[in-house]
């Protein structure tokens, strides 16, 4: 007992000499004879809705593992902490994805995480302990002159920093993200911007299609997502302005960007038992700015048969092409008349239980 309460942080029950709060003296069917297990014997003290219950719920605490990060009876460290506190994160948090770049943010060297994030639970995405506008200013007041002199004298009050920045690590000075739209890099800021102002010199598409001509062609199909002023759908829904982490500048992650809009495919998804093993890169099947085919497909019905996908189930089929009609919509059968390539609670993402249920709906007995 001796050896728990020389440590800098002793749990109040085992200062007290209060074992019993936690334990059972005679007999439990918990190990170590505890009286409940996980989260439930730590909310006995510890109120359940005091920062444990926001919008989103860190997964140690959503499973009530609070042994995963703190010692049960004492530690050397504050909040009962098994290790310092950016080792306990990356315990589960992998260290490259973090801080393997050239220049880190200061206190995610330091390992401080909970200066930006919440241990516990948030309202706001990551775990967030503010808004990401008021969570950066609370460092950078964006005042001092080398800030000024860095953002080339504009005002970037309630811009969204992390637009341009990473916000643990970067091989770009600055912690910049890796790849910069080229007016941007090149410090050509008037390319897009009035002097001296965030306003920009064009309003809606008109100022990127002024260097962005030829990707004009690939909207200009049967099906386009319709990049237009009167659309709202404009470029820079999907792409950033000035840096980005991703390829082609995308604000996200490729599916993040698409569930922005549609949000009713993000929730299927998440529901479905079975979803596609390519789930998550949209533009394996779909062209992301327009397509002569329905749903965007890069290669229509023949998308999934792509050499590949399923060249080989492409050869060994139902009857599927122009010629076998579905007897329900009266078009022409494919991949897609039997499975559901977002997701399904069938095997083989079938739209339908595959003994009876889904032959019966064209196959009349």
């Amino acid at each position: 007992m001796d050896e728990l309460t020389k440590k800098a942080t002793v749990h109040q029950p085992v200062k007290d000499g209060k074992c019993t709060w936690c334990h059972n003296p005679h007999a439990s069917k918990h190990p170590g004879l505890l009286a409940y297990t996980g989260g439930d014997l730590c909310y006995n003290c510890h109120d359940r809705k005091k920062g444990f219950t926001d919008a989103i719920v860190h997964k140690p605490v959503e499973e009530g593992n609070c042994l995963s990060c703190h010692n049960a009876h004492s530690s050397d460290r504050k909040g009962l902490l098994k290790k310092a506190e950016g080792e306990v994160c990356f315990s589960c948090h992998p260290r490259e994805g973090v801080i393997a770049k050239k220049n880190v943010h200061p206190e995610v060297k330091k390992g401080r995480c909970t200066a930006c994030h919440s241990p516990h639970s948030s309202d706001r995405e990551g775990l967030l302990l503010k808004d990401k506008k008021s969570l950066c200013v609370g460092c950078h007041p964006g005042t001092g002159e080398a800030f000024v002199k860095a953002h080339m004298g504009y005002k970037v009050s309630g811009a969204d920093c992390l637009g341009c920045h990473s916000p643990h690590s970067s091989d770009r000075k600055g912690i910049m993200k890796s790849s910069l739209h080229k007016p941007f890099e090149e410090n050509k800021c008037a390319s897009c911007h009035s002097v001296g102002s965030t306003a920009v010199i064009k309003s809606g598409i008109s100022l990127c299609v002024d260097c962005h001509k030829a990707v004009m062609a690939g909207f200009n199909k049967v099906n386009s997502h319709l990049i237009a002023d009167s659309s709202g759908n404009l470029c820079i829904t999907c792409h950033s302005p000035h840096a980005s982490d991703g390829k082609h500048l995308l604000k996200d992650k490729e599916a993040r960007v698409c569930y922005v809009c549609h949000s009713d495919t993000k929730e299927y998804v998440a529901k479905s038992d079975y979803k596609h093993p390519k789930l998550g890169i949209c533009s394996n099947c779909h062209t992301s700015h327009g397509s002569n085919n329905q749903l965007f497909l890069a290669k229509g019905s023949d998308t999934c048969a792509m050499e590949s996908c399923h060249a080989t189930q492409g050869k060994f089929t139902h009857p599927i092409g122009e010629k076998i009609i579905d007897p329900r919509s009266k078009t022409p059968m494919d991949c897609s008349t039997c499975h559901n390539p977002m997701g399904s609670p069938e095997s083989a993402i079938l739209r339908l239980e595959k003994d009876r249920e889904l032959c019966v709906q064209c196959h009349q007995m």
